[in-house]
């Protein structure tokens, strides 16, 4: 199984330690920040997880540092924290996307509760991904040969008319095959083909080049 990390942020170094320190001895592998620009900043963000972050910090709230975690792609699980008992920013927290809300002090039991909901929605999306990206890989599959062409050299970013001229065929006939590409993969731009070879490039079975076919 892939490790799963509970990256905690938390301005008080106590609290910060008293955590990790809690959710060390229960068998959890944690990675302490004492700010979300610190977290930002570092190479430990390549291992799947969640984020455990404290709502008030004096730099940025915790509600303002998931947006700038989105903003960073870095879509992890939030589990928000608060020592104040203010239903109000609790439902701000989930509305923002918070998966659970821990007020301070809290039980053991509770955190590895609200870590483990997180490790359970992490798994679910990824497998959701997973899935996704290979129905992209069968629409991929079903290009032909000079589609496929013509996808790749949109996703390197040329122009209608490069493409027509590396390929050696007429602008019209380029904008059909881009038309097909667009029409098969179920996309509306030249963005998503980038998208589509950024999720289907590591997959197994993938292959840029295929057997010549009859098609022009």
């Amino acid at each position: 199984m892939t490790e799963f990390i509970v990256y905690i942020i938390d301005d008080d170094p106590d609290v910060l330690d008293s955590i990790a320190y809690l959710l060390r001895t229960s068998g959890y592998t944690v990675k302490p920040f004492n700010s979300v620009f610190s977290l930002l900043e570092s190479n430990d963000l390549e291992k799947p997880g969640c984020v455990l972050i404290d709502l008030i910090m004096p730099e940025i709230s915790g509600i303002d540092a998931m947006q700038l975690l989105e903003k960073h792609q870095i879509r992890f699980p939030v589990i928000m924290m608060s020592a104040y008992g203010d239903i109000e920013k609790a439902v701000a927290a989930v509305k923002q996307g918070a998966c659970e809300y821990l007020e301070k002090p809290f039980a053991k039991d509770k955190c590895i509760q609200a870590v483990e909901t997180a490790r359970v929605i992490w798994n679910q999306k990824a497998h959701e991904t997973t899935d996704n990206d290979m129905q992209y890989l069968q629409l991929y599959d079903g290009l032909t040969r000079r589609e496929k062409q013509v996808f790749h050299l949109i996703a390197e970013g040329q122009s209608g008319k490069q493409i027509a001229n590396s390929m050696s065929i007429s602008y019209r006939t380029m904008e059909k095959h881009k038309a097909n590409v667009l029409n098969k993969l179920g996309v509306s731009s030249t963005t998503d083909i980038v998208h589509i070879l950024y999720k289907i490039k590591d997959l197994p079975g993938y292959r840029k080049n295929s057997a010549p076919d009859a098609s022009q």
